[in-house]
């Protein structure tokens, strides 16, 4: 399965509009402007008035502005990193955003906290224990943001954003959004020139608002979700332990923290019991017989490197392979399968 992606981070050097720090104060005033938005696109489109219809269109016209900021300005790249082939950790937490009707413009990604191995499983230590390689750079503050002015998280509820890694499995809440806005506004602009149209305006924008998820809910379809990549939300559960890929971004949309989004890949490799630390920890691999443990910063750099070069073979075999050839057609890895060619029925 294919993870989702809607988002484009921008380079830190091209970083220009900032919503970010001041989103908070923002937020009041843009829901109150769909709000007004919305209620003056039907009352607009029944009187059939043009400059109540342009009066509109600036307020809908600016929403999607923002919207659009959402998903292509607000992510700042952190670039690439070798260390950043894997990343391991237990999850703290799990679970699907709410796009519901204020809230978050209508973001549905499912989002997943990682303690870092081999760090704290929790997030009662100073922030700076965390930031200890040998993947402490992920939430650590970077020097990149910190060169365009860029915050991070000093004291408060948001602090454990630089202790933990936030990620993130996206959904295309604020994209249908963004579809019906789109078709909203390009109603309207109908009715500017066709004589009575406001009457098909009023009822498409109507079936985009309700179709499109602008009043979304939980769960509503395409929304992220770990199944993406193979993932039942579940094995999540009960202190997991995974390995993860993705791309490393500053999300400028809240008081700021480095995350992994979109998740591009994840796999459950164990858990650890209630109570229990890295040391008690191990992972087999069966197809080696090898063995590996996440209690210090030289066996967590192991595993990462064994594990990296697993995905940089799949990566190979992919690029270079022969798809073509049924017993090449693998799904699963042959590391994992054997590479058993199927059946060949004559």
């Amino acid at each position: 399965m294919a993870y989702k992606k809607f988002t484009t981070c921008i380079e830190p050097e091209h970083y220009v509009v900032d919503f970010g720090t001041h989103l908070a104060g923002y937020l009041s005033f843009l829901y109150m402007v769909l709000t007004i938005g919305i209620t003056a696109f039907a009352i607009i489109s029944i009187a059939g008035g043009s400059v109540a219809i342009i009066a509109a269109l600036a307020v809908l016209t600016a929403y999607i502005l923002v919207l659009e900021w959402y998903l292509l300005g607000r992510l700042v790249c952190l670039g690439s990193d070798p260390r950043n082939c894997a990343m391991v950790g237990m999850v703290l937490g799990h679970g699907q955003s709410d796009p519901s009707w204020g809230e978050k413009y209508g973001d549905d990604d499912y989002t997943m906290n990682l303690m870092l191995a081999p760090g704290p499983l929790t997030t009662d230590e100073d922030r700076s224990v965390y930031w200890q390689e040998p993947q402490g750079h992920l939430v650590a503050e970077n020097t990149k943001i910190l060169n365009i002015g860029k915050p991070y998280p000093q004291s408060g509820k948001d602090l454990k954003y630089v202790k933990h890694l936030h990620c993130e499995f996206e959904g295309r809440g604020i994209r249908d959004r963004l579809d019906a806005l789109y078709g909203i506004v390009a109603t309207l602009l109908a009715a500017l020139v066709i004589p009575g149209f406001w009457i098909v305006s009023i009822i498409l924008g109507l079936l985009l608002l309700l179709g499109k998820g602008l009043f979304g809910s939980k769960g509503q379809p395409g929304s992220g979700t770990p199944l993406d990549v193979g993932v039942p939300p579940g094995s999540l559960d009960g202190r997991a332990v995974v390995v993860v890929t993705g791309d490393w971004i500053y999300d400028s949309g809240h008081e700021g923290w480095n995350e992994i989004h979109p998740v591009k890949s994840c796999q459950v490799i164990g858990h650890l019991k209630p109570d229990e630390g890295w040391e008690a920890f191990s992972y087999l691999d069966t197809s080696t017989n090898l063995t590996f443990t996440l209690d210090t910063k030289e066996n967590v750099e192991r595993f990462r490197e064994f594990w990296c070069g697993m995905l940089k073979g799949a990566a190979d075999a992919e690029d270079g392979g022969n798809r073509d050839d049924p017993k090449n057609d693998w799904v699963i890895h042959p590391l994992i399968d054997g590479c058993k060619p199927p059946p060949i029925i004559l």
